[in-house]
């Protein structure tokens, strides 16, 4: 779907001026909306200044589904993606050729822009993605994942996978056989790989770089990760509604993509914050016509830096992202559970409006969730789902429910999917996570 066209976006960014993409493309997002698809439509606005656009919640999402597409849909080219749901309300949404394009090419920018890798020798190099593969559409995606195994360049390790000693000693040992340029992972993944290896004396090969993304990389996270990979490691954000958001340069500093994503972050009154207050991050995504995200608020939260960066990029800064924390939960045995598991577990319930799985210890785990109001839920439903939390966690844990009235959040401030207090209390990260709570 994505094609060759992105080579074209990538040299549009390359040759545009700081803000001058997003300058151009904005107005044309704002009445393709209110001209072609039926939720902005209905707003009746009177100028489609982006001011004047509501907040699009999740919430929103889910309900508006169709109302979100534009009119004539089913004549473009488009996929169907979903969310990872680590804030616990996962959700879909369309993506036409168009955000693809840009999406890919924002990946091929960023590494070339910042760590000075050619796409042409990144694309031909060997690399490693710690990275969850979601099932494949027959047809040419077949024919693309048989072509990549059989040039080898990209490993794929499943960070799903019930890990134990011997296998994060298996991922070890391809790793080191492959010898990537490059390795994208789950930062909650990596992080166990390099506590694997420091505990086995394992010395690993060392890429030109890490990517670390998904989840929040915490201080002594890459402190790991970079003292056992022997190279920098940097964090990627986005997300599946919107894409590549920012990431980090060689200082350390978030950079946001203003030519894919326009990034408001908003006090608790809708306002900007000013220069070094944490506020809500808004998006809206400037090149997806297919489904317009506008406003989105996406369930995290950033603060804005108040000056430029040492590193010399042009794109906009951001000092600190609160974004999505996915634990590992730890079953009796000692093997190690990626919390995303229980994402794919309730996918298909609509009756769920929000969840939040938490380990209260390595035997028993709590299910606390908010319901569609009315909606009644049989204990067929809830005893089923109970014994596919048990099926990956172990016969004897023990699963209770909770309806709640609000999902908790957690102590950097965030609706969170899945929480492990074992698996913080046994890596060090609640102290550093209690570190950096809000206030309010």
């Amino acid at each position: 779907l994505v094609g060759a066209g992105w080579r074209s976006r990538l040299r549009e960014i390359d040759s545009a001026a700081p803000g001058e993409i997003g300058r151009k493309s904005l107005p044309g997002l704002l009445e393709h909306a209110v001209t072609n698809v039926p939720f902005y439509r209905n707003l009746n606005l009177a100028e489609p200044r982006l001011d004047a656009f509501p907040l699009l919640t999740r919430q929103m999402l889910r309900t508006q589904f169709d109302q979100l597409k534009r009119d004539d849909i089913e004549s473009r080219r488009w996929r169907r993606a979903s969310t990872g749901g680590s804030t616990g309300e996962p959700v879909w949404v369309i993506q036409d050729r168009d955000f693809l394009q840009w999406d890919y090419a924002t990946d091929m920018y960023y590494i070339n822009a910042f760590y000075g890798i050619r796409y042409c020798e990144y694309l031909r190099s060997r690399r490693v993605a710690i990275w969850h593969r979601r099932r494949q559409r027959a047809g040419v995606d077949l024919v693309k994942n048989l072509a990549v195994r059989l040039l080898g360049q990209v490993l794929y390790i499943e960070p799903y996978a019930i890990l134990s000693e011997e296998l994060l000693t298996e991922y070890l040992r391809r790793i080191n056989r492959h010898r990537p340029l490059l390795i994208l992972a789950f930062a909650g993944t990596v992080f166990e790989l390099a506590r694997h290896a420091r505990r086995m004396g394992i010395r690993m090969h060392s890429p030109r770089l890490i990517i670390a993304s998904v989840e929040m990389l915490f201080a002594p996270m890459r402190e790991a990760i970079s003292e056992v990979f022997g190279c920098p490691v940097h964090n990627m954000y986005g997300a599946a509604e919107v894409g590549r958001i920012a990431a980090e340069c060689t200082e350390g500093t978030f950079h946001v993509f203003s030519f894919v994503n326009r990034v408001e972050v908003l006090d608790a009154d809708g306002s900007p914050t000013t220069p070094g207050d944490v506020g809500r991050v808004v998006i809206t995504s400037l090149h997806n016509r297919a489904m317009p995200l506008i406003r989105y608020e996406i369930g995290d939260l950033a603060r804005v830096s108040e000056g430029s960066c040492s590193c010399g990029s042009p794109l906009p800064v951001l000092s600190e992202v609160r974004g999505r924390v996915i634990d590992h939960f730890v079953r009796p045995d000692g093997r190690l559970v990626f919390g995303g598991n229980f994402i794919a577990m309730f996918y298909e319930h609509d009756w769920i409006t929000g969840l939040h799985v938490l380990q209260e210890d390595a035997d028993r785990i709590r299910i606390m969730y908010t319901k569609v109001p009315d909606r009644v839920v049989s204990e067929v439903v809830t005893n089923a789902l109970a014994r596919n939390v048990r099926r990956v966690m172990g016969g004897s844990c023990e699963v209770t429910w909770e309806e709640v009235d609000v999902i908790p959040k957690s102590p950097i401030g965030k609706h969170l999917h899945a929480r492990s207090l074992v698996w913080e209390e046994r890596t060090g990260l609640e102290e550093t996570r209690g570190k950096i709570s809000l206030s309010a």
